[in-house]
């Protein structure tokens, strides 16, 4: 009997011990949809709406932990490969190429397009500068017009990538032009000089709530631009991004390593669902999925009912 009992009590105190020695950090959670460790790749034009999704996501999943490297597109593209990240956040589908690379180590990324954003312009707060056409930037990038310089926020950005496919159809660009380490050393390079044009994502501008936006409005401020020279110059905008009058929209790709059940899984679903596309909504961009609204119209007169 007193075995027994001495049993019973080591048993308790067993379980005891194992329920006191439980962690909830996610470091120790295993890996789910809503739990663990999470490192992401994010484009570092992406970085506002990146951090606000990361950090909703962590507050709803407490279990839950995304750690996020603010890279550039090369730097992301070739993280994923070498497996130093399981999801990445760029403004591109991989190349035939590159999925080539991928596909002979055996690995297939996922790629989900999550929204659409746009390249802004940016001048000097106290620039004369309002409106730009398409050939006269492709004039300044290629150097046949060095009234202006061009300030690029990293030598292998996706910024610097899409400005030379499609405007330079991947010609150099003109010495006048040149890319420093970040687009916040690029903001304060653009606010010191008239002649300046920083090229950075609208993502960064695109919030007129956001503290990082506010302070950057008070230095440079965005430029319209017209497809055609004398046609009318639209301002990278939502609306503009979303009817394309702004020459230079484009994507936000969510791609993930794996299609393993995982927290990375998860967070894409989260970006993509409808908290996370309400989100990109708010930070002044066009969301690639759209809560389907119904609108029920009673055309029967007044009082008739």
């Amino acid at each position: 009997m007193r075995s027994r009992k001495a049993l019973l009590m080591l048993a308790v105190s067993g379980l005891l011990l194992f329920s006191c020695n439980q962690s909830e950090r996610p470091e120790d959670m295993p890996n789910t949809p809503t739990a663990g460790v999470l490192q992401v790749f994010c484009e570092e034009g992406f970085t506002l709406p990146m951090k606000n999704q990361a950090n909703t996501f962590m507050e709803i999943y407490a279990s839950s932990k995304i750690e996020v490297a603010y890279v550039n597109e090369r730097d992301a593209i070739q993280g994923l490969f070498n497996d130093c990240c399981k999801v990445i956040l760029i403004s591109r589908n991989l190349s035939e190429g590159e999925l080539k690379k991928f596909a002979a180590a055996n690995l297939f990324p996922k790629q989900t397009c999550v929204a659409k954003s746009a390249l802004a312009f940016v001048v000097a707060s106290n620039s004369p500068d309002t409106s730009f056409s398409v050939q006269q930037l492709t004039d300044i990038l290629s150097g046949t017009d060095t009234s202006y310089t061009i300030a690029f926020d990293n030598e292998n950005s996706g910024v610097t990538r899409f400005m030379k496919d499609s405007l330079l159809q991947g010609k150099n660009f003109g010495k006048n032009c040149f890319a420093v380490k970040s687009t916040p050393e690029l903001i304060d390079k653009v606010a010191a000089g008239k002649k300046t044009i920083g090229v950075i994502d609208h993502a960064w501008i695109g919030d007129k709530d956001e503290t990082v936006t506010k302070e950057i409005m008070t230095k440079v401020r965005p430029l319209a631009v017209a497809k055609e020279k004398g046609k009318a110059a639209y301002y990278p905008d939502q609306s503009n991004i979303e009817t394309r009058d702004y020459p230079f929209c484009r994507y936000m790709y969510i791609m993930r390593r794996s299609d393993d059940f995982t927290l990375g899984t998860g967070f894409i679903a989260f970006v993509a669902g409808q908290k996370g596309q309400l989100m990109l909504l708010k930070a002044g961009l066009v969301p690639a999925f759209r809560q389907e609204r119904v609108i029920e119209v009673n055309t029967a007169p007044l009082g008739s009912q």
